[in-house]
């Protein structure tokens, strides 16, 4: 399972990756920040961020789950691959569309 603070992998001012090869990462889990930030706040989203894990070298694509954990920690799991992670340090970003920035552990 991973366990990211998204801090960690963010430049300077927060709005991009640290380097280039974090580009997709970044990118990846900024989804997942967006996603369920803006369902908990009751604004329209699309379908939930898709799996990136690449199990015997082929795209999983599947949808992933999303949920709140203990401490306001992001947390995913991909039904089909098992693929699971919590994120964190989230929390005022540009990617958060949270309202209140009080989360419901769901």
């Amino acid at each position: 399972m991973w366990a990211i603070n998204i801090r960690n992998l963010l430049n300077e001012q927060l709005d991009g990756p640290a380097a280039p090869q974090l580009r997709f990462k970044v990118k990846k889990l900024t989804e997942l920040i967006s996603y369920i930030t803006a369902l908990e706040s009751d604004l329209i989203v699309g379908d939930p961020p898709l799996c990136w894990l690449r199990p015997g070298r082929k795209p999983c694509k599947t949808e992933l789950h999303l949920s709140w954990i203990d401490d306001d920690r992001i947390y995913w799991k991909c039904p089909k691959c098992g693929f699971e992670g919590t994120l964190e340090g989230w929390q005022d970003l540009i990617w958060d569309l949270s309202v209140s920035g009080n989360h419901t552990v769901h």
